[in-house]
This record gives structure tokens, sequence and C-alpha cells, in this order.
């Protein structure tokens, strides 16, 4: 099932008398919208669940191809819909905070499954990436000199990082997000590596996990044969110089068939990770079936590493990068089953964004959620009175008891600009929970 299915149908078992399928043509101003019939990633929306102001939003909405969309309309006992600018028709009240006592044991069951196991797992993931940073570093220079592979230390590395991934996997993604400014060949091997670890452990990949980690560690060892002024040189490459850096992928492989006790499947991931389906890809343009699903779930994590570090260019937001690997899946470049299950496994939001909500509270993401991605686990840094909350409370943002009234992730904020320090308030949020 792919994840729009699952969406929809997630969807339907909470559908309500106040929930509606209709055509477009039926789409009215006042009526609230809660989904479009064509993927969120397939449209220039950033959310598909909104109020029609007036006829110019159903013409936008036509003009990118929806033809039905699912409309709800909460109404109050005198038969009116809610204001959504009305400041007391939001969650919360006026004083921000939840009052429900339903909301409070929610808030009490998200604290004990993320936030605990995350500040548990923090400091000892933090001290495994920092060694894997030093092993990756090892072993590529290793490479680079002549020497034989150290695979020992290579599978040690991945099974210390895939302890780490299943103890809590929200520590390691926290991790590899706040080193997304850091483009260097070694820490991206070790993201690529935890990316992928999450997502085979999230994904059910637990028979070739172990290889997919190691595939994914080593997939750029190949560069470590390349001149070093290449690889550093950072304006576009003449033609030859092209064709020479898409050699890299045979020549980790040369290296890894050299070595002793590493599988086939890991040399395919590091022959293939550059590799599409519909042939477009390096060094042998494989196509379809030719390409291994191993290799695949690392060609896209690689990618996704690439767009939001700026290996390629320009740093890109997580949300667009998931939107350009959904739109290369509907060209044919990737599986679009496995894309789905990497952005479920990573989330739109990923681990440590900072984020806007309507209400106008700022919060910190703690935890994907893997049935409904645009909805995630976060914990209130600042209220909507602009107050910091030192002590702000986590919130699932599924679990909100209305979609019309209850909070949304509005847009993704720079934590360097808005001067919040992130594991400033993990590390106070452990203190707590000691």
């Amino acid at each position: 099932m792919g994840l729009l299915d699952l969406r929809r149908r997630l969807m339907n078992l909470e559908e309500s008398k106040a929930r509606k399928r209709i055509p477009l043509s039926q789409l009215k101003p006042g009526l609230y919208v809660v989904e479009l019939d064509r993927s969120w990633l397939e449209t220039p929306f950033m959310f598909h669940r909104m109020y029609i102001k007036d006829m110019a939003d159903v013409a936008l909405l036509e003009k990118h191809g929806v033809r039905e969309v699912v409309v709800e309309i909460e109404r109050d006992a005198d038969g009116t819909a809610p204001n959504p600018q009305d400041p007391s028709a939001q969650v919360g009240g006026e004083n921000g905070s939840m009052a429900r006592p339903a909301a409070a044991k929610k808030a009490g069951r998200a604290d004990e499954q993320v936030l605990q196991p995350l500040v548990r797992e923090l400091s000892v993931a933090k001290s495994i990436h920092q060694e894997a940073l030093a092993a990756a570093q090892g072993i590529f220079d290793g490479a680079g000199r002549g020497s034989a592979l150290n695979s020992p230390r290579a599978r040690q590395t991945v099974n210390d990082l895939l302890s780490s991934v299943t103890r809590s996997p929200e520590a390691s993604l926290l991790l590899t997000q706040m080193s997304r400014f850091q483009n260097d060949l070694f820490t991206h091997a070790v993201n690529v590596c935890v990316l992928s670890l999450v997502v085979g452990t999230l994904e059910g990949f637990s028979h070739d996990v172990s290889e997919l980690g190691l595939g994914a560690l080593l997939h750029d060892i190949g560069q470590m044969r390349l001149p070093r002024n290449l690889i550093r040189k950072p304006d576009a490459f003449t033609d030859q110089e092209r064709r020479l850096v898409e050699q890299h992928p045979a020549l980790g492989a040369a290296i890894l068939e050299q070595a002793k006790d590493i599988p086939v499947p890991v040399q395919h991931i590091v022959m293939e990770h550059h590799e599409r389906l519909n042939g477009t890809g390096y060094p042998l343009q494989s196509r379809g079936d030719d390409i291994s699903p191993l290799s695949q779930i690392v060609a896209i994590t690689d990618v996704y590493d690439a767009m939001i570090t700026g290996r390629c260019g320009v740093i890109q937001r997580p949300i667009d990068v998931l939107r350009q690997l959904y739109l290369d899946a509907n060209a044919g470049a990737f599986d679009r089953d496995l894309v789905e299950k990497v952005i479920r496994s990573l989330g739109v939001y990923p681990v440590g964004s900072l984020v806007e909500l309507n209400t106008g509270e700022r919060g910190i993401v703690l935890a994907a959620n893997r049935a409904d991605t645009l909805r995630p686990t976060i914990r209130l840094v600042l209220s909507r009175d602009g107050l910091p909350l030192s002590k702000g409370p986590i919130v699932s943002l599924a679990e909100e008891e209305s979609i019309v009234l209850g909070r949304q992730v509005r847009r993704t904020l720079d934590p360097g600009r808005e001067r919040v320090d992130i594991m400033g308030h993990l590390r106070l949020a452990t203190e707590l929970a000691a």
C-alpha cells in the first residue's frame, strides 16, 4: 500500500457526517477542505487543509489538476461554522494552554513514548556518531592510500549505529539534522548510513538492514581513488571531468571486491547507488529490476542528504527535497513505493526541525508521524504570545481533536536565524526527565 493510499484509508476511517467527498464543481466559499485527490507532493500547496475564501481559490485548485476534494464543516449549536480567524476558536484558548484533561493525558503519553527514549539515547548516540565519523575517515583515508579495506571496523561502525537507531530513531535523525551544514565526504557517508538504517529498521528490512547500512556507509568510497583536486572542485565539471567522476561507483565496487567478508549485496549498493530505474543513471545505465531494492534505498537517501546539506550546490529544505524525490519517482527514476517509505520514515518535517504553527506557537519536531507525515510530534518552545516556554508541552498534531480547529504546521524556520538552541532545549528536557 502506497503512502497516499494509506493516508486516504486512515482519513476514511475517521470520516463523520461532517465530512464528504465532492467534485470540485460543488466547492464553494466557506467550506473547509481536508483532502485533495492529488498527493500534496504533486501540487504547489504546502497544505491540503484550507478554508475556501472565494472562487479564486477554487480556480487555483482546478488549475493544478484537482478534480475532487473532501470537505469538513464543524458546526456550533446554532448551526454556524467556526471562524478560523477567531482566537477563541483556536485550540488552547486565550492563554495558550491545553485545558482539556484528555489533552493532558495525550501529552503525558507523548512524553513517555517519544521524549524519554530520545533523551536517554541522545548522549549515547552523539558518542556513537563521533566514533562513526572518525571510523569513516580512517576507512576512507586507508582506501585512498591503497590499503586494504578495514572491513571489521566498517562492520562494527554499522552495528553501533544500528543499535542506536533501534533504541531511538529520533535521536539518530536529530544528530543527522544537526550536521546538515557539514558537507564533507565522511559526514555524508555516516548520514546516508543513518538515514538508510532508519528506513530499513522502520520499514521492516530486518534481514537485510546490516548489509543496507554497510553499503550506505561505503557507497562513495570510490571517490578516494579520484584526484583530490577534482573532488574538491567548487565549479562545474567539464564533460571529461564529469565522466571521470561518474566512475567512482565502479572504483568503489573494485575496492570492496578485493576486501574480505564484504557480501555481494553490499558491492551492488556501491556500484548501483547512482543508477536510476529509467536508465538515466551511471555508470552502467542499468534499468528496472537490474537495480537491487537496497541500492535504490541508498540512492534515495544519498540524494536526500546531498540536497539538504548543499553537496549539490544549494542547501534545500527537506520538504522541497522530498517533493523533488517524489517527482523523480513519477518520472521513473526511483521506485515510488520506496520513495514513500523514505518519506514515512524520515518525515516531511525532520526530527530537530523548528516549525511555526497556525496558532503562532513554535516548536521543535521530536518525532515523525508515519501515518500522516504532515502532523509530527513537537515540543512547544514559544507560546502564541511570543513568550519562551522552558517547560513547553509535547504535542502530537495527529491527536488534535479537530482538523479544522487543531494545530497545523504553517512553515519551517531556521533555528540560527531565530536564535533557538535546539540542542539546548533538548538538554533541558533531559534534565527535566531525569
